[in-house]
């Protein structure tokens, strides 16, 4: 995975986080459907940012960092 890649994938967590916030602000999505998707969008957001935080610039690959 490209540092870049990680990126746009935590932002988009993110993103998805805050619309459905959003939407049940308004009332457009129940409350605990938009509390199931922060529990499920919180944990990629963090995975991702921190990919991208430790990848190095450049094509190489995000290195496996074992089990």
């Amino acid at each position: 995975m490209k540092k870049q890649t990680a990126l746009i994938v935590g932002l988009a967590a993110a993103g998805i986080s805050a619309a459905t916030g959003l939407l049940a602000a308004l009332g457009y999505l129940p409350v605990w459907a938009a509390e199931l998707v922060a529990v499920v969008m919180f944990p990629a957001f963090v995975i991702f940012i921190a990919l991208w935080w430790n990848a190095k610039p450049g094509e190489e690959d995000i290195p496996f960092i074992g089990y």
